[in-house]
Protein backbone atom coordinates (compact mmCIF):
# COMPACT_ATOMS: atom_id res chain seq x y z
CA UNK A 1 0.00 0.00 0.00
CA UNK A 2 2.95 2.48 0.77
CA UNK A 3 4.20 1.44 -2.92
CA UNK A 4 1.02 2.68 -4.21
CA UNK A 5 0.09 5.47 -2.39
CA UNK A 6 3.99 6.67 -3.20
CA UNK A 7 3.42 6.13 -6.69
CA UNK A 8 0.38 7.73 -6.61
CA UNK A 9 1.43 10.85 -5.13
CA UNK A 10 4.48 10.67 -7.39
CA UNK A 11 2.31 10.88 -10.52
CA UNK A 12 -0.06 13.25 -9.17
CA UNK A 13 2.60 16.17 -8.50
CA UNK A 14 3.85 15.25 -12.42
CA UNK A 15 0.65 16.44 -13.16
CA UNK A 16 0.55 19.35 -11.62
CA UNK A 17 3.92 20.47 -12.36
CA UNK A 18 2.97 20.29 -16.08
CA UNK A 19 -0.58 22.15 -15.78
CA UNK A 20 -0.67 25.70 -15.34
CA UNK A 21 -2.40 27.97 -12.84
CA UNK A 22 -5.01 28.81 -14.38
CA UNK A 23 -6.04 24.79 -15.54
CA UNK A 24 -5.46 24.12 -11.57
CA UNK A 25 -8.07 26.70 -10.42
CA UNK A 26 -10.11 26.20 -13.41
CA UNK A 27 -12.08 23.94 -10.91
CA UNK A 28 -12.74 26.04 -8.14
CA UNK A 29 -13.51 29.01 -10.81
CA UNK A 30 -16.14 27.01 -12.56
CA UNK A 31 -18.41 26.06 -9.15
CA UNK A 32 -17.47 29.32 -8.24
CA UNK A 33 -19.85 30.74 -11.49
CA UNK A 34 -22.05 28.38 -11.53
CA UNK A 35 -23.02 29.34 -7.39
CA UNK A 36 -22.76 33.29 -8.13
CA UNK A 37 -25.13 32.02 -11.37
CA UNK A 38 -27.67 30.81 -9.02
CA UNK A 39 -27.47 33.31 -6.45
CA UNK A 40 -27.87 36.20 -8.86
CA UNK A 41 -31.31 33.92 -10.90
CA UNK A 42 -32.87 33.25 -7.56
CA UNK A 43 -32.08 37.12 -5.40
CA UNK A 44 -32.06 38.82 -8.78
CA UNK A 45 -35.05 38.08 -11.20
CA UNK A 46 -34.29 40.94 -13.36
CA UNK A 47 -30.77 39.28 -14.02
CA UNK A 48 -32.80 36.81 -15.77
CA UNK A 49 -34.93 38.93 -18.47
CA UNK A 50 -31.07 40.52 -19.28
CA UNK A 51 -29.31 37.09 -20.34
CA UNK A 52 -32.21 35.96 -21.92
CA UNK A 53 -33.37 35.79 -25.87
CA UNK A 54 -35.72 39.17 -26.82
CA UNK A 55 -37.38 37.13 -28.92
CA UNK A 56 -38.76 34.66 -27.01
CA UNK A 57 -42.18 35.31 -28.91
CA UNK A 58 -40.68 33.12 -31.37
CA UNK A 59 -40.53 29.66 -30.36
CA UNK A 60 -37.68 27.92 -32.67
CA UNK A 61 -35.08 30.44 -31.02
CA UNK A 62 -32.47 28.61 -30.15
CA UNK A 63 -30.47 30.22 -27.24
CA UNK A 64 -30.42 33.75 -25.74
CA UNK A 65 -27.26 36.67 -27.27
CA UNK A 66 -25.47 36.68 -24.39
CA UNK A 67 -24.79 32.46 -24.26
CA UNK A 68 -23.96 32.60 -27.81
CA UNK A 69 -21.55 35.09 -27.38
CA UNK A 70 -19.96 33.21 -24.75
CA UNK A 71 -20.30 29.83 -27.02
CA UNK A 72 -18.64 31.45 -29.74
CA UNK A 73 -15.63 32.52 -27.69
CA UNK A 74 -15.09 29.53 -25.95
CA UNK A 75 -14.61 27.18 -29.13
CA UNK A 76 -12.80 29.91 -31.34
CA UNK A 77 -9.40 29.42 -29.20
CA UNK A 78 -8.85 26.02 -29.92
CA UNK A 79 -9.94 25.83 -33.65
CA UNK A 80 -7.39 28.28 -33.75
CA UNK A 81 -4.89 25.35 -32.74
CA UNK A 82 -5.83 23.17 -35.42
CA UNK A 83 -3.19 22.57 -38.14
CA UNK A 84 -5.12 22.90 -41.24
CA UNK A 85 -2.56 23.05 -42.91
CA UNK A 86 -1.45 19.26 -41.88
CA UNK A 87 -5.48 18.28 -43.05
CA UNK A 88 -5.21 19.70 -46.78
CA UNK A 89 -2.01 17.22 -46.87
CA UNK A 90 -4.10 14.20 -45.88
CA UNK A 91 -4.59 12.94 -49.42
CA UNK A 92 -1.16 12.94 -50.26
CA UNK A 93 -0.76 10.41 -47.68
CA UNK A 94 -2.70 7.11 -48.03
CA UNK A 95 -1.51 6.08 -44.43
CA UNK A 96 -2.72 8.71 -42.64
CA UNK A 97 -5.60 9.02 -44.43
CA UNK A 98 -6.51 5.25 -43.62
CA UNK A 99 -5.56 5.93 -39.97
CA UNK A 100 -7.96 8.69 -39.73
CA UNK A 101 -10.87 6.99 -41.61
CA UNK A 102 -10.38 3.73 -38.70
CA UNK A 103 -10.83 6.95 -36.17
CA UNK A 104 -14.00 8.00 -37.83
CA UNK A 105 -15.84 4.74 -38.32
CA UNK A 106 -14.81 4.02 -34.53
CA UNK A 107 -16.45 7.01 -33.41
CA UNK A 108 -19.45 7.14 -35.48
CA UNK A 109 -20.18 3.80 -33.89
CA UNK A 110 -19.42 5.01 -30.29
CA UNK A 111 -21.06 8.62 -30.84
CA UNK A 112 -24.39 7.65 -33.10
CA UNK A 113 -25.05 3.89 -31.75
CA UNK A 114 -22.76 3.40 -28.42
CA UNK A 115 -24.07 6.62 -26.70
CA UNK A 116 -27.36 6.81 -27.50
CA UNK A 117 -28.61 3.63 -26.72
CA UNK A 118 -26.54 3.73 -23.45
CA UNK A 119 -28.39 7.16 -22.39
CA UNK A 120 -31.85 5.10 -23.34
CA UNK A 121 -30.93 2.46 -21.43
CA UNK A 122 -29.90 4.52 -18.32
CA UNK A 123 -32.57 6.93 -18.28
CA UNK A 124 -35.62 3.88 -18.57
CA UNK A 125 -33.29 1.90 -15.68
CA UNK A 126 -33.81 5.04 -13.32
CA UNK A 127 -36.90 7.12 -14.48
CA UNK A 128 -39.08 4.48 -15.74
CA UNK A 129 -41.93 6.58 -14.10
CA UNK A 130 -41.15 9.63 -14.81
CA UNK A 131 -42.01 9.73 -18.71
CA UNK A 132 -41.32 14.03 -19.03
CA UNK A 133 -37.64 13.57 -17.21
CA UNK A 134 -36.93 10.58 -19.17
CA UNK A 135 -37.53 12.47 -22.44
CA UNK A 136 -35.53 15.77 -21.55
CA UNK A 137 -32.41 13.08 -20.67
CA UNK A 138 -32.69 10.82 -23.64
CA UNK A 139 -32.32 14.33 -25.91
CA UNK A 140 -29.28 14.95 -24.28
CA UNK A 141 -27.91 11.65 -25.73
CA UNK A 142 -29.12 11.87 -28.97
CA UNK A 143 -26.97 15.68 -28.90
CA UNK A 144 -23.41 15.03 -29.54
CA UNK A 145 -21.04 17.72 -28.49
CA UNK A 146 -19.64 20.30 -31.25
CA UNK A 147 -18.30 22.74 -28.62
CA UNK A 148 -16.69 22.03 -25.06
CA UNK A 149 -15.44 18.89 -26.32
CA UNK A 150 -12.85 20.84 -28.07
CA UNK A 151 -12.05 22.79 -24.70
CA UNK A 152 -11.83 19.63 -22.70
CA UNK A 153 -9.61 17.96 -25.09
CA UNK A 154 -7.48 21.25 -25.31
CA UNK A 155 -6.99 20.66 -21.26
CA UNK A 156 -6.27 17.08 -21.74
CA UNK A 157 -3.81 17.24 -24.54
CA UNK A 158 -5.88 15.11 -26.87
CA UNK A 159 -5.27 15.66 -30.67
CA UNK A 160 -6.90 19.08 -31.90
CA UNK A 161 -6.73 17.47 -35.37
CA UNK A 162 -8.89 14.22 -35.03
CA UNK A 163 -10.96 16.13 -32.24
CA UNK A 164 -11.84 19.01 -35.44
CA UNK A 165 -12.58 16.07 -37.58
CA UNK A 166 -14.66 14.26 -35.50
CA UNK A 167 -16.93 17.81 -34.26
CA UNK A 168 -17.19 18.61 -38.13
CA UNK A 169 -18.82 15.50 -38.54
CA UNK A 170 -20.82 14.83 -35.71
CA UNK A 171 -22.10 18.01 -36.56
CA UNK A 172 -23.21 17.08 -40.54
CA UNK A 173 -24.81 14.00 -39.25
CA UNK A 174 -26.47 15.78 -36.33
CA UNK A 175 -28.57 18.09 -39.29
CA UNK A 176 -29.39 14.92 -40.67
CA UNK A 177 -29.65 12.53 -37.74
CA UNK A 178 -30.72 14.23 -34.68
CA UNK A 179 -34.65 15.06 -35.37
CA UNK A 180 -35.12 11.47 -36.36
CA UNK A 181 -33.55 9.81 -33.28
CA UNK A 182 -35.51 11.76 -30.91
CA UNK A 183 -38.91 10.76 -32.44
CA UNK A 184 -37.32 6.92 -32.83
CA UNK A 185 -36.19 7.07 -29.14
CA UNK A 186 -38.29 9.24 -27.40
CA UNK A 187 -41.45 7.57 -29.06
CA UNK A 188 -41.24 4.85 -31.89
CA UNK A 189 -39.36 2.22 -29.51
CA UNK A 190 -41.30 3.31 -26.31
CA UNK A 191 -44.73 3.27 -28.10
CA UNK A 192 -45.31 6.96 -26.42
CA UNK A 193 -47.92 9.34 -28.33
CA UNK A 194 -46.37 12.54 -29.19
CA UNK A 195 -46.70 14.99 -26.68
CA UNK A 196 -45.04 18.07 -28.13
CA UNK A 197 -47.27 20.93 -29.59
CA UNK A 198 -48.72 19.33 -32.88
CA UNK A 199 -47.84 22.93 -35.04
CA UNK A 200 -44.23 21.26 -34.95
CA UNK A 201 -43.33 19.75 -38.12
CA UNK A 202 -40.36 17.69 -38.77
CA UNK A 203 -39.08 20.79 -41.34
CA UNK A 204 -38.69 22.76 -38.19
CA UNK A 205 -36.67 20.30 -36.37
CA UNK A 206 -34.31 20.57 -38.77
CA UNK A 207 -34.22 23.72 -39.58
CA UNK A 208 -33.91 24.43 -35.53
CA UNK A 209 -30.86 21.67 -35.74
CA UNK A 210 -29.15 23.60 -38.27
CA UNK A 211 -29.02 26.92 -37.59
CA UNK A 212 -27.36 25.10 -34.10
CA UNK A 213 -24.68 23.93 -36.50
CA UNK A 214 -24.49 27.08 -37.98
CA UNK A 215 -23.62 29.45 -35.05
CA UNK A 216 -21.88 26.44 -32.52
CA UNK A 217 -19.90 25.54 -35.35
CA UNK A 218 -19.65 27.26 -38.49
CA UNK A 219 -18.72 30.61 -36.90
CA UNK A 220 -16.02 30.02 -34.69
CA UNK A 221 -14.49 27.64 -36.94
CA UNK A 222 -14.81 30.10 -39.50
CA UNK A 223 -13.10 32.76 -37.10
CA UNK A 224 -10.67 30.03 -35.87
CA UNK A 225 -9.28 29.25 -39.72
CA UNK A 226 -9.41 33.25 -40.63
CA UNK A 227 -7.22 33.80 -37.46
CA UNK A 228 -4.72 31.02 -38.28
CA UNK A 229 -4.66 31.62 -41.66
CA UNK A 230 -3.47 35.50 -41.06
CA UNK A 231 -1.27 34.49 -38.57
CA UNK A 232 0.93 32.20 -40.68
CA UNK A 233 0.70 34.28 -43.38
CA UNK A 234 1.66 37.67 -41.82
CA UNK A 235 4.14 36.57 -38.83
CA UNK A 236 5.05 33.02 -39.69
CA UNK A 237 3.85 29.77 -37.87
CA UNK A 238 6.73 30.03 -35.51
CA UNK A 239 5.49 33.38 -34.04
CA UNK A 240 2.00 32.67 -34.57
CA UNK A 241 2.42 29.43 -32.11
CA UNK A 242 4.73 30.84 -29.57
CA UNK A 243 3.53 34.51 -29.54
CA UNK A 244 0.04 34.79 -30.99
CA UNK A 245 -1.81 31.65 -29.15
CA UNK A 246 -0.84 31.88 -25.88
CA UNK A 247 -2.65 35.55 -25.78
CA UNK A 248 -5.97 33.81 -27.39
CA UNK A 249 -5.95 30.50 -25.30
CA UNK A 250 -6.77 31.96 -22.14
CA UNK A 251 -9.91 33.39 -23.60
CA UNK A 252 -11.17 29.77 -24.21
CA UNK A 253 -11.35 29.19 -20.49
CA UNK A 254 -12.84 32.62 -20.35
CA UNK A 255 -15.50 31.95 -22.56
CA UNK A 256 -16.33 28.48 -20.90
CA UNK A 257 -16.81 30.75 -17.09
CA UNK A 258 -18.91 32.91 -18.77
CA UNK A 259 -21.11 30.48 -20.50
CA UNK A 260 -21.19 28.99 -17.34
CA UNK A 261 -22.37 31.77 -15.44
CA UNK A 262 -25.40 32.62 -18.00
CA UNK A 263 -27.07 29.21 -18.08
CA UNK A 264 -27.31 29.45 -14.30
CA UNK A 265 -27.86 32.86 -14.33
CA UNK A 266 -31.03 32.01 -16.76
CA UNK A 267 -32.21 28.52 -15.30
CA UNK A 268 -30.83 28.55 -11.75
CA UNK A 269 -33.73 29.77 -10.30
CA UNK A 270 -35.80 26.90 -12.35
CA UNK A 271 -33.49 24.20 -11.50
CA UNK A 272 -33.73 24.82 -7.42
CA UNK A 273 -37.57 24.90 -7.21
CA UNK A 274 -37.82 21.71 -8.87
CA UNK A 275 -34.69 19.78 -7.90
CA UNK A 276 -36.56 18.10 -5.22
CA UNK A 277 -38.24 16.26 -7.80
CA UNK A 278 -35.83 16.34 -10.71
CA UNK A 279 -32.63 15.15 -8.38
CA UNK A 280 -32.97 11.53 -10.13
CA UNK A 281 -31.78 13.20 -13.37
CA UNK A 282 -28.38 13.34 -12.02
CA UNK A 283 -28.23 9.57 -11.77
CA UNK A 284 -28.28 8.50 -15.43
CA UNK A 285 -26.37 11.48 -16.48
CA UNK A 286 -23.66 10.46 -14.21
CA UNK A 287 -23.63 6.81 -15.05
CA UNK A 288 -23.30 8.12 -18.83
CA UNK A 289 -20.29 10.35 -18.76
CA UNK A 290 -18.29 7.69 -16.54
CA UNK A 291 -19.41 4.53 -18.23
CA UNK A 292 -18.85 6.33 -21.82
CA UNK A 293 -15.52 8.31 -20.56
CA UNK A 294 -13.90 5.23 -19.34
CA UNK A 295 -15.32 2.63 -21.28
CA UNK A 296 -13.29 4.45 -24.69
CA UNK A 297 -10.65 5.23 -22.94
CA UNK A 298 -9.50 1.15 -22.30
CA UNK A 299 -11.29 0.43 -25.16
CA UNK A 300 -8.85 2.74 -27.35
CA UNK A 301 -5.57 2.17 -25.51
CA UNK A 302 -6.71 -1.11 -26.09
CA UNK A 303 -7.41 -0.85 -29.90
CA UNK A 304 -4.46 1.46 -30.99
CA UNK A 305 -1.83 -0.73 -28.63
CA UNK A 306 -3.16 -3.60 -30.83
CA UNK A 307 -2.91 -1.34 -33.99
CA UNK A 308 0.58 0.02 -33.49
CA UNK A 309 1.78 -3.63 -32.36
CA UNK A 310 0.35 -5.47 -35.25
CA UNK A 311 2.27 -2.81 -37.66
CA UNK A 312 5.13 -3.21 -35.57
CA UNK A 313 5.46 -7.10 -36.09
CA UNK A 314 4.64 -6.71 -39.72
CA UNK A 315 7.72 -4.25 -40.59
CA UNK A 316 9.79 -6.45 -38.56
CA UNK A 317 9.17 -9.38 -40.50
CA UNK A 318 11.06 -7.46 -43.64
CA UNK A 319 13.05 -5.04 -42.07
CA UNK A 320 15.98 -4.91 -39.71
CA UNK A 321 16.27 -4.06 -36.02
CA UNK A 322 17.40 -0.80 -36.50
CA UNK A 323 15.08 0.35 -39.47
CA UNK A 324 12.40 -0.94 -37.24
CA UNK A 325 13.57 1.60 -34.23
CA UNK A 326 14.14 4.51 -36.79
CA UNK A 327 10.16 4.13 -37.77
CA UNK A 328 9.33 5.29 -33.83
CA UNK A 329 7.31 2.40 -33.26
CA UNK A 330 9.02 1.28 -29.86
CA UNK A 331 9.96 5.33 -28.66
CA UNK A 332 7.42 4.85 -25.16
CA UNK A 333 10.49 4.50 -22.93
CA UNK A 334 9.89 0.36 -21.89
CA UNK A 335 12.50 -0.35 -24.46
CA UNK A 336 15.44 0.92 -21.99
CA UNK A 337 14.01 -1.64 -19.17
CA UNK A 338 12.91 -4.64 -21.47
CA UNK A 339 14.52 -5.60 -24.97
CA UNK A 340 12.49 -5.98 -28.03
CA UNK A 341 12.00 -9.79 -27.99
CA UNK A 342 10.38 -9.52 -24.05
CA UNK A 343 8.32 -6.09 -25.38
CA UNK A 344 6.44 -8.00 -28.12
CA UNK A 345 5.63 -10.47 -26.07
CA UNK A 346 4.44 -8.54 -23.56
CA UNK A 347 0.77 -7.73 -24.32
CA UNK A 348 -0.10 -6.16 -20.60
CA UNK A 349 2.42 -2.89 -21.06
CA UNK A 350 0.53 -1.97 -24.14
CA UNK A 351 3.40 0.34 -25.07
CA UNK A 352 1.75 0.99 -28.20
CA UNK A 353 -0.80 2.60 -27.22
CA UNK A 354 -1.20 6.54 -28.56
CA UNK A 355 -2.85 8.54 -26.01
CA UNK A 356 -3.92 11.62 -27.89
CA UNK A 357 -6.08 9.36 -29.68
CA UNK A 358 -7.40 7.60 -26.84
CA UNK A 359 -8.17 10.91 -24.59
CA UNK A 360 -9.83 12.30 -27.86
CA UNK A 361 -12.30 9.74 -28.70
CA UNK A 362 -12.90 9.54 -24.51
CA UNK A 363 -14.05 13.03 -24.86
CA UNK A 364 -15.59 13.23 -28.38
CA UNK A 365 -17.87 9.93 -26.94
CA UNK A 366 -18.41 11.54 -23.89
CA UNK A 367 -19.39 14.59 -24.73
CA UNK A 368 -23.07 16.27 -25.54
CA UNK A 369 -24.29 19.07 -26.97
CA UNK A 370 -26.53 20.44 -23.94
CA UNK A 371 -26.75 23.88 -26.09
CA UNK A 372 -28.75 22.20 -28.76
CA UNK A 373 -30.74 19.81 -26.32
CA UNK A 374 -31.90 22.67 -23.99
CA UNK A 375 -32.94 24.80 -26.96
CA UNK A 376 -34.96 21.58 -28.62
CA UNK A 377 -36.67 21.13 -24.91
CA UNK A 378 -37.66 24.72 -24.31
CA UNK A 379 -39.05 24.80 -28.59
CA UNK A 380 -40.96 21.85 -28.19
CA UNK A 381 -42.11 21.53 -24.79
CA UNK A 382 -42.11 24.87 -23.15
CA UNK A 383 -39.52 26.63 -20.71
CA UNK A 384 -40.90 25.60 -17.46
CA UNK A 385 -41.79 21.92 -18.84
CA UNK A 386 -40.02 18.94 -17.77
CA UNK A 387 -38.12 18.03 -20.09
CA UNK A 388 -36.32 21.58 -20.17
CA UNK A 389 -35.85 21.15 -16.45
CA UNK A 390 -34.17 17.85 -17.38
CA UNK A 391 -32.24 19.15 -19.72
CA UNK A 392 -30.35 21.68 -17.87
CA UNK A 393 -29.14 18.73 -15.86
CA UNK A 394 -27.06 18.52 -19.02
CA UNK A 395 -24.36 21.69 -18.20
CA UNK A 396 -25.25 20.73 -14.99
CA UNK A 397 -23.90 17.26 -14.98
CA UNK A 398 -21.07 17.55 -17.76
CA UNK A 399 -19.39 20.53 -16.83
CA UNK A 400 -17.70 19.29 -13.35
CA UNK A 401 -17.55 15.70 -14.43
CA UNK A 402 -15.56 15.79 -18.13
CA UNK A 403 -13.22 18.75 -15.92
CA UNK A 404 -12.58 16.61 -13.59
CA UNK A 405 -11.90 13.32 -16.08
CA UNK A 406 -9.14 16.06 -17.97
CA UNK A 407 -7.59 15.85 -14.73
CA UNK A 408 -8.47 11.89 -14.51
CA UNK A 409 -6.87 11.95 -18.55
CA UNK A 410 -3.54 13.60 -17.49
CA UNK A 411 -2.70 11.39 -14.62
CA UNK A 412 -3.20 8.22 -16.83
CA UNK A 413 -0.75 10.41 -18.90
CA UNK A 414 1.78 10.37 -16.35
CA UNK A 415 0.79 6.96 -14.95
CA UNK A 416 0.94 4.36 -18.29
CA UNK A 417 3.46 4.36 -21.41
CA UNK A 418 2.53 5.40 -24.37
CA UNK A 419 3.71 5.36 -27.77
CA UNK A 420 3.30 8.96 -28.75
CA UNK A 421 4.64 10.22 -25.18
Amino acid sequence: MRLISSRFRSDWNQVLKEMSLLDKLLPFLIILAMIIGILLSIYVPNSRRVFTSSDGENKLTTVSIPLTVGLIIMMVPPFCKVQYEKLLQLNKSSTRHTKYMQDILISLVLNWVVGPLLMFGLSWAVLFNEPEYRVGVIMIGMARCIAMVLLWNQLALGSNELCAILVVLNSLLQIVLYAPYQILFCYVITGEPIDFDSSVTMGDLFLMVLKNIAIFLAMPLAFGVLIRVVGLVTVGRETFETKVMPWIGPWALAGLLYTILIIFITKGDTFIHEIHESLKCLIPLSLYFLIMWFGTFFLMRFVTNYRNLRQYRAKNKHNEEEEVEEEGLLTCGCEEKLTIEQREKSHSLKCNANYAKTVTHSFTSASNNFELSLAMAIALYGDHSKQAIAAVYGPLIEVPILLLLTFVARYFKVRYVWHDD
